[in-house]
This record gives C-alpha cells, structure tokens and sequence, in this order.
C-alpha cells in the first residue's frame, strides 16, 4: 500500500513483462515493486501540488505512440495484450512521467542552468576545442517546391522532377536561379531564411555543407510537390555550435535528474508504505 494505493501483485508481473518489452531489460519482483511504489509516490506527489492529466490527455499521448510505431490505438492495445499486458499498465506510467516532469521542472526550473564554464569544462574533458565549439555556421537558404497535387498521376509527378533537375544543374547563383524557378510553371520560391547549424539535425547539416554556395540541394518529393533548398550564402559567426548546444543539453539532463532523484527520496521518507 502507498498512501493508501494498493500495489498487487498482478502490477507486479504485468510491470516486469511490460519494461521487458519496451525497454529491454529485466527485472525481478523486488525491482518491479520499487519502480512502481516510486510511480505512485509520483503521481501523488504531483497531484498534491495540482499537476495532473486527465484521461483523455493520456489516452492522447497513447494513441500518438500508436502512431509512432504505424499503428492505431487498437492495434497497440491488443499488441500488448498478446505479449500479456493490460495497456492500462503502460498508461499508468506515462500517466506518472508526465506529471512527474512537470513536477520537477516547475518546482525547480530556476535551479536547473548550466553556467558556459561548466560547458567549457565538459568540453575539455572530452578533448574538444573550446573556441571552435563558440562559433556556429549560419546559412541563408530558399526553399524551391515545384507544385505537384496529391492526385496527380506518376508521369506528371516525374515530368516535374525532371523540370527540378533541370533547374538544379543550371543553377549556378541564387539571383539568377532564384529568377528562372519562378519562370517554371506552378513554382513557389520562399522568402530568404537564415538559419545556423546548431538548430539543424545532423543529417540537415551534413547536406548543407555539401552543398556548394550558389547551389541546390537534391530534389526530393514531399507533400506538397517537388522540393529542394538553394543555399544563397554560408559562413562562420560567433555562437553557440551545434556540439556546445549538445553539451548544455546533456549537463541539463543530469541536472534534471539530480533533483528528480532527490525529490523522489524526500517523497518516500514522507509516504506511508506498507508491506504486506
């Protein structure tokens, strides 16, 4: 019992079956008792403090990570049923993460920041150069989508990447590249972004900096037609790179879960738990 909440022993196994299925690991009855007496001091915790989440918010948050995996609600329900679990187990955590993290963040959100001399300090000890890690790279870039309708039938949809490829290999500048796009029918040429590394995925950023300045990067078909990105001009400032910004967000996390930790054992010094 945990402040009244009774934990059985059908939580139990259902608790050891579900970590081994979404996360890989194992555990005995006694570490699934500990995580799931800590998911109620969680839930109760934070409703003392007036953060919840009703049902239907969860059941939200259940059917995005349906989604995730390419599924519906009900496929991901009587998945878990099929491995054994009763879907309102793994509803139960998200339901404590939540309202949990909100917890935690609200009640020490002024506590949690990284100084950049912690960052620096990071930085070193893993061997990287700090003045390289205080500059990013800016790009300036236009987005170019040569329209093509959802319903369009396959030959129109190639003569259009056929029409991309054609502007990407004559496209040796943005003014004059810029200019012939908008000669091509049913052609759309955003406004001039600008837009640095540190905000870009990896992935996003490998493609920026193969692409020469005054270039395009691959057509590619999305959506909304054919689309591909001019990249106008490309060059160092002063600012937070793209492995700084990964630091301060790994520092933030052990921050966070420092004071998570330590939340959650004042929790159960207060809290009434019983075995029986």
């Amino acid at each position: 019992m945990v402040q009244g909440d009774p934990i059985t022993s059908f939580d139990v196994s259902q608790r050891i079956k579900l970590i081994q299925l979404t996360e890989r690991r194992s555990l005995n009855s006694k570490q699934s008792l500990e995580e799931l007496i800590d998911e109620r001091l969680k839930i109760f915790t934070a409703n003392r403090y007036g953060i919840t989440i009703d049902d239907a918010e969860v059941n939200k948050m259940f059917a995005n990570m349906a989604s995730r995996s390419g599924r519906t609600s009900e496929q991901l329900t009587q998945a878990l049923s099929q491995a054994g679990i009763d879907a309102r187990i793994l509803k139960q955590k998200m339901r404590a993460d939540y309202v949990w993290n909100n917890y935690v963040r609200g009640r020490f959100s002024s506590a949690t920041t990284v100084r950049d001399s912690d960052i620096f300090a990071a930085l070193n000890a893993k061997g990287a150069d700090v003045a390289k890690a205080q500059r990013t790279t800016e790009y300036t870039v236009r987005q170019i989508v040569l329209v093509v309708s959802r319903t369009a039938p396959p030959a129109l949809r190639s003569q259009r990447i056929a029409e991309a490829n054609a502007l990407r290999r004559s496209f040796t500048d943005c003014d004059a590249g810029v200019a012939a796009a908008r000669q091509l029918r049913e052609t759309v040429v955003r406004d001039p972004v600008i837009r640095t590394s540190a905000d870009m995925p990896p992935a996003l950023r490998k493609i920026m900096d193969d692409t020469p300045v005054g270039q395009t990067t691959q057509p590619e078909v999305t959506q909304a037609g054919i689309e591909m990105v001019a990249v106008c001009s490309r060059r160092e400032v002063v600012g937070e790179s793209a492995q700084k910004r990964e630091v301060r967000n790994e520092l933030q996390s052990k921050q966070f879960e420092t004071q998570s930790a330590r939340l959650l054992a004042e929790a159960r010094k207060s809290a009434m738990i019983q075995y029986r």
